[in-house]
């Protein structure tokens, strides 16, 4: 056992759900240490005791709180689960008596003094720390162990991938899965994924160099949206609007995804143009936009397309944008076809623009 047998009471949350899972299956057989998992274990969603209303969640609360405070009949532990612990508020009613305060009172009771026969694993999708009870998160602080993996729009998953990598016997150098982040995005879950696709299609552990990889995972609703973004910079009007109009139809709301994506290509392309100006190396250029060798020819190419000043009037336009791409998802097609269509047709290489 290592130092889980010190705690009783876990919290394991963030956005990245394959480092969430993960650990929480980790911390889980730590605190089996062997048992049978029949005996000792369950799991609970408290979606399912606080988002639903009638007599079936009342009673599985009542059926829950008992099982917590009784003693295990074949082990001497139990080890309880309880999915989306941000949910999990203390209810505005005035009834003590009400299911939902008694399983709020009675949880805020047993992490502060947990019976020693009980572990609690709680998690959550949540990214913020806000997002969860105040009382409930300050006393699993002080009595217990909180675990937050949470991925950023700028952030890069190299050195988890690489190992990854290595984990399956997958030939891809440091360019080919700087691709595959660029290509798939950062969500840990995904990557995963299709390394485990490519370790199929490529079972003999030849080299995936980075051509080879960016046709491997064209399936990929990431790797098509990247491709939008692709069809815009070089100005592909018809491509483009095809592009957006499978994804949107594909997902409706995924608007702010979408046109992240692109903000996301032309800054690198203003960035790159802001680059050649102060006359740094064009070898220098990969490191500087974080970007491997492959990609970055390819992102010069796509500069040339456009003036500085261009770039400068369309970042303009899309921090314009902003704000009602977000909150006015049933206009954000009909925004997003007017840009595509003034970037492709010249509209902002006019200076007046």
């Amino acid at each position: 056992m290592n130092k889980n047998k010190l705690k009783q009471v876990f919290l394991f949350f963030g956005n990245q759900d394959l480092l969430v899972q993960e650990n929480v299956e980790k911390c889980t057989v730590d605190l089996l240490d062997g048992r049978e998992r029949e005996w000792c274990f369950e799991r609970y969603d408290l979606f399912e005791f606080v988002r639903v209303n009638g007599e079936e969640p009342a009673k599985k609360i009542d059926e829950f709180l008992v099982n917590c405070e009784t003693q295990p009949m074949f082990s001497d532990q139990k080890v309880f689960r309880l999915d989306h612990a941000e949910l999990l508020k203390k209810p505005n009613t005035k009834d003590p008596y009400s299911s939902h305060s008694r399983l709020f009172e009675t949880l805020a009771r047993l992490l502060s003094d947990p019976p020693s026969y009980l572990f609690l694993i709680f998690t959550s999708p949540a990214s913020r720390e806000q997002e969860f009870s105040k009382p409930l998160f300050r006393l699993i602080q002080e009595h217990g162990q909180i675990r937050k993996f949470v991925a950023y729009d700028d952030q890069s998953p190299l050195s988890w991938l690489q190992q990854r990598i290595r984990e399956k016997k997958l030939n891809l150098n440091r360019n080919a899965a700087l691709t595959l982040i660029e290509i798939v995005g950062n969500d840990l879950n995904d990557l995963d994924q299709e390394l485990e696709k490519l370790k199929t299609r490529f079972p003999d552990g030849g080299e995936i160099d980075e051509e080879t990889l960016k046709s491997a995972v064209r399936g990929h609703k990431h790797a098509s949206a990247f491709r939008m973004a692709e069809a815009l910079a070089q100005k592909q009007l018809h491509q483009a609007l095809e592009i957006l109009d499978q994804q949107l139809r594909e997902a409706p709301r995924d608007q702010v995804r979408l046109f992240s994506l692109v903000i996301l290509q032309f800054r690198r392309l203003l960035n790159l143009h802001y680059l050649q100006q102060m006359h740094v190396p064009e070898s220098d250029l990969s490191g500087k936009i974080r970007l491997p060798p492959f990609l970055t020819k390819q992102a010069l190419k796509q500069a040339k397309q456009f003036t500085c000043l261009e770039l400068e009037s369309i970042m303009l336009e899309l921090a314009h944008l902003d704000l009602s791409i977000k909150f006015y998802g049933g206009l954000s097609r009909m925004m997003l076809e007017t840009l595509f269509q003034k970037i492709c047709r010249g509209f902002f290489r006019n200076s007046e623009a």
